[in-house]
């Protein structure tokens, strides 16, 4: 057994995406769509929103898709911006418990960049126009972040150009709304030194909340503050990063039950090496409960933009994007679960199943039982420019491990052998905890006695059965790279072996 091992890895690894993949989260699909932001209820139902360029007939627009926890999408994709003429950017959103969730960006205000908001009901029916929310409206406010509590009240942050007796500076400003969106408080500075760039927000279920940002000195750093639910700041700002001569760049905060939450950021160190992912874990009144701690296990590419979301039984998961060529063009993304000892659960695992191109600004929400939802902009998946894609976690192995492409009795044996234990690799961990139990058995029993491809997918020139033609459309495709490689069975955008294999076994099929 201990022999066959590695074995099974492979071939979990090299048909995982037949069994799960993405889906395509926007349907208007010219141009770019980028900078995806995703918000969740107390039931899993979800949305998932992203700036599209010229959809609207302007330049860009806020757009958003809504989703049933089991991941139907609910109705067409809408509009979150009433007002369509300028460049509306970086979206984010937030939901309470019941489904009532708020869309904030920036996009031409006053002066420059304003920040924007609009509320929705729980059936998404829009509540009202869309509304300012910067009171200081010289030069540019920017990179908005919103969180939400259980019944509805909301905080919102972003960057803000102010003069502080001199030339503008970037600050840190926010303001806190009731579930009706009527403001509870002004306007407020964050921060009280300058030069701070890209918060982001996260709240408990009674309001408290807690704000994250980067502070650019002679070296940067994460720094952190926390709020009552009026408001009121529960803590002065205190520093999260702790290593000195590093390049950091934006960070993500997730919290959960009574205020607990956890800060991920990337850094680097001036005098060389590659980014790295970082989190550290604190209680609801700013206490570390550890040091800053490596998240990524797979060393040596660039780890970045990393996105963090934390359940009420303090359990949280991180997501990122890590450079997968030598140039750092392409990349790919890759997430870590934890539990509320911030102990990981399971290895590193790889999100995107489609891995042509570029995959990058991965983000995530969590339900308290532990499933959580990831969505990422990807480059030329859809046939144009970038589009929003999205998946389910915790990612289930494929429960073909004998290598026949059928999940059978060999299969069965597999798992049966490995029944109850806990180590490090196992063959039959389709959840991917480190052990084999109950919850790897209901994956299999998903699966049991399915082939992992219809026979209709396999006939590559659709003339109902699978013979030389198909290995010659196959064979002429070889290394064919990108969305419309039409002999790339598996869809994970490159021709290879993982194709070869599938058309092997269905061989001298005919299709219905």
């Amino acid at each position: 057994m201990k022999q066959m091992l590695p074995v099974l890895a492979v071939i979990i690894s090299a048909l995982a995406s037949a069994c799960y993949s993405e889906f395509q989260v926007n349907s208007y699909r010219a141009e770019h769509q980028r900078d995806a932001d995703i918000a969740m209820d107390e039931a899993g139902n979800f949305v998932v929103v992203w700036d599209s360029y010229r959809q609207d007939g302007s330049s860009g627009g806020i757009f958003g898709q809504r989703y049933c926890a089991d991941g139907t999408a609910i109705g067409a994709e809408f509009q979150a911006n009433a007002v369509s003429i300028g460049n509306q950017k970086a979206p984010s959103a937030a939901m309470d418990a019941a489904g009532n969730f708020v869309v904030v960006w920036h996009g031409p205000g006053i002066e420059q960049e304003d920040i924007f908001a609009r509320c929705f009901d729980a059936s998404g029916v829009a509540l009202g126009e869309e509304f300012r929310v910067n009171n200081h409206t010289r030069s540019r406010q920017m990179y908005p972040s919103v969180a939400m509590s259980d019944d509805g009240m909301f905080a919102v942050v972003w960057e803000s150009e102010k003069s502080m007796s001199g030339p503008e500076v970037r600050m840190i400003a926010g303001r806190v709304y009731d579930c009706v969106a009527v403001p509870i408080t002004g306007e407020f500075d964050v921060n009280a030194l300058t030069n701070c760039r890209y918060p982001d927000v996260a709240m408990d279920t009674e309001g408290n909340f807690a704000v994250a940002w980067m502070q650019e000195r002679i070296s940067n750093v994460i720094v952190t503050r926390v709020y009552d639910a009026s408001g009121n700041g529960k803590t002065s700002i205190f520093q999260v990063s702790t290593r000195s001569f590093c390049t950091i760049t934006r960070p993500s905060i997730g919290m959960g039950l009574r205020g607990h939450f956890v800060v991920a950021w990337d850094e680097t160190p001036l005098l060389g090496g590659v980014d790295d992912v970082y989190a550290r874990r604190y209680r609801f009144d700013g206490t570390a409960m550890c040091e800053p701690f490596v998240v990524n296990t797979t060393r040596g590419g660039t780890g970045q933009r990393p996105s963090v979301a934390m359940n009420n039984r303090r359990e949280f998961v991180i997501v990122w994007n890590r450079a997968t060529d030598v140039n750092e063009n392409d990349k790919d993304i890759f997430g870590q679960r934890y539990d509320s000892l911030w102990q990981p659960i399971g290895d590193e695992f790889a999100v995107n199943s489609y891995v042509a191109g570029d995959q990058r600004y991965p983000v995530v929400a969590m339900r308290d039982d532990g499933e959580f939802v990831m969505a990422w902009q990807s480059d030329g998946q859809d046939g144009s420019e970038y589009g929003i894609f999205a998946e389910f976690g915790p990612k289930i192995g494929c429960a073909e491990l004998s290598g026949d492409n059928l999940v059978n009795f060999r299969d069965y044996c597999v798992l049966a052998e490995e029944w109850l234990r806990e180590q490090n690799p196992l063959g039959a961990d389709l959840v991917d905890d480190n052990k084999v139990d109950e919850e790897d058995f209901a994956a299999f029993s998903g699966q049991w006695l399915r082939e992992q491809y219809q026979c209709n997918q396999v006939d590559i020139n659709g003339d109902g059965k699978i013979d030389l033609r198909d290995y010659a459309f196959l064979a002429q495709g070889w290394l064919v790279k990108g969305p419309n490689a039409g002999s790339d069975i598996t869809a994970n955008g490159i021709v290879d072996i993982a194709d070869l294999k599938i058309l092997v076994f269905y061989w001298a099929k005919d299709c219905e």
